[in-house]
């Protein structure tokens, strides 16, 4: 029983450590958002950061235009 929880706790410590992207910097970065969804599809992840890339690919291909002069 000590084993399992040693390795969750491992397994913790380790998906920490991924550098985390917020939906703002993919927004800010939209170039990266199209090779991260395809390695979270390639890998079958489902990391913060995939929902976060998920979510500013949704919002700007759904937003609309804005009219400026």
């Amino acid at each position: 029983m000590k084993s399992v929880l040693c390795w969750g706790l491992l397994a913790l410590t380790l998906a920490a450590c991924e550098d985390t992207k917020t939906k703002e910097y993919y927004l800010d970065h939209p170039e990266a958002i199209a090779p991260d969804l395809a390695e979270c599809q390639q890998a079958g992840k489902n990391t913060y950061n995939c929902n976060q890339a998920s979510l500013a690919d949704f919002q700007l291909k759904h937003s609309k235009p804005t009219n400026t002069p």
